[in-house]
């Protein structure tokens, strides 16, 4: 007949074995539920940078979209510009900015205006001009040709004009690289080559322009 104080030492190792079984059960639980979080996190990561890497591309000479900007009629560019985009939100939704070569007729100009919060920088590949810009409110007239870099800066009235017998051409990038942004407003007011650019009252050509960051400047009434 088991004693009283063997059946103490019995019920006390009872009680030990019990519950070292329990720890035992829930630190696996717990390592269980730390490993299925922490492969959770590993593949939302791995999705998140899958989803957000850029990925870079070779373009040909010819690649992209082509636009023809305030064109003469749907024959014929006359003094309009010839806008080829290679990079937007659209085809680069990653990158930082965007990217087009833009040809300028002879006798074109562009309309002066400004960006709130774009910026470009240009490069001139051929061709003669006039960049304008203005500090202290002073209108400046600068020439441009072949290897001028021309940047501006957003809150910056500027445009630029054909003065020579040739396209004026250059490249130039944009950034942000916005969906709203300049290129976008060029394939609303443009048109594809051989078709027919559609006509804007004043009123609704300037509020595409100003939901598109670009502000054309006021006329100076005497």
């Amino acid at each position: 007949m088991i004693n009283k104080k063997e059946y103490l030492k019995s019920s006390e190792r009872l009680l030990l074995f019990a519950l070292l079984s329990v720890t035992i059960l829930l630190q696996s639980c717990g390592n269980k539920e730390a490993k299925t979080e922490s492969v959770a996190e590993s593949q939302k990561t791995d999705i998140t940078t899958k989803t957000q890497k850029s990925v870079g591309s070779i373009m040909e000479p010819n690649a992209g979209e082509h636009l023809w900007v305030f064109p003469k009629n749907k024959d014929t560019l006359g003094s309009g510009g010839k806008l080829q985009i290679f990079m937007d939100a659209n085809t680069h939704p990653h990158a930082s900015a965007s990217f087009a070569k833009y040809e300028l007729g002879v006798g074109g100009a562009l309309p002066e205006h400004k960006h709130n919060i774009t910026e470009e920088i240009a490069y001139f590949l051929s061709g003669e001009g006039i960049v304008i810009t203005y500090e202290n409110e002073k209108r400046i007239e600068t020439p441009v040709k072949e290897g001028y870099v021309w940047y501006t800066a957003p809150g910056e009235y500027h445009s630029f004009k054909n003065t020579g017998n040739e396209p004026l051409k250059l490249i130039f990038a944009i950034i942000p690289n916005d969906k709203d942004g300049l290129l976008s407003f060029f394939k609303k007011v443009g048109a594809e080559p051989g078709k027919d650019a559609t006509v804007f009252s004043p009123e609704e050509f300037g509020k595409i322009a100003t939901e598109h960051d670009l502000i054309l400047k006021p006329a100076k009434v005497d």
